[in-house]
């Protein structure tokens, strides 16, 4: 991503903010729910929250700060981190989940006539539910990982 910015499915997500001669971090894990702000390397702020919104209030050489991430619902694939100091905007980060890529016009046909199969053996009582289901699940997952690239974009607002 940036040098300010770090996103992995792994990791979670880390992000510096910087204030006068300060170097604030902020980690949150989507995975543990854990989140840390520290403050020049020392632990001023930690929780777990697995909601969609979260702040962080502490102080920065005798004035508030704080630190309020919010991620956009789950259609919209955005995240939004916020740096405050005094009330003040300081630096803001909008990370957005996209995918690059496109099943190519050939893969998407050789799926339909796997579906077509599936549902005509699944008709003729020659597969299960259960088994219908998970042979098209298998099949669109190699599709999604093989052709889509997942990717996320980070920009300073």
């Amino acid at each position: 991503m940036t040098n300010k910015v770090e996103v992995s499915a792994k990791s979670g997500m880390h992000f510096k903010f910087y204030s006068d001669d300060v170097e604030v971090t902020y980690y949150c894990s989507p995975v543990s729910g854990k989140e840390v702000v520290k403050v020049n390397g020392e632990i001023v702020s930690e929780a777990q929250n697995f909601k969609f919104s979260s702040t962080h209030q502490f102080e920065i050489n005798g004035n508030p700060a704080k630190i309020r991430l919010k991620a956009h619902g789950l259609t919209k694939n955005v995240t939004l981190c916020e740096f405050f100091v005094a009330d003040e905007l300081v630096k803001a980060y909008k990370l957005t989940y996209c995918i690059k890529g496109k099943v190519p016009l050939m893969a998407q046909l050789v799926i339909s006539v796997i579906a077509a199969a599936v549902g005509w053996f699944f008709a003729a009582q020659f597969l299960s539910s259960w088994l219908a289901f998970a042979i098209m699940i298998a099949v669109l997952g190699l599709a999604v990982f093989k052709f889509e690239k997942p990717s996320w974009e980070c920009e300073e607002v």
